[in-house]
């Protein structure tokens, strides 16, 4: 399997805190794209997706997360 990601930050600001759950994401807002190939010579299957350009996502995020006992540092 091949496959290339791209994410790109669109700068909205995403902060999601639960200390209840010890759990801090903060990052921002994001599109992603994916383009993928797949292939298994031993029994002749092949696959791939569409190209990179005509993939779209409708949530993404990126940034840092803190959970369990890093979450007060």
């Amino acid at each position: 399997m091949t496959f290339k990601m791209v994410w790109k930050s669109t700068g909205e600001p995403v902060k999601n805190d639960d200390s209840s759950r010890h759990f801090r994401f903060i990052g921002t807002r994001a599109s992603c794209q994916l383009e993928a190939k797949v292939e298994v010579p031993s029994i002749g299957f092949s696959w791939k997706s569409d190209p990179l350009s005509a993939s779209k996502c409708d949530f993404a995020i990126m940034g840092e997360e803190v959970n369990g006992r890093y979450y007060d540092s």
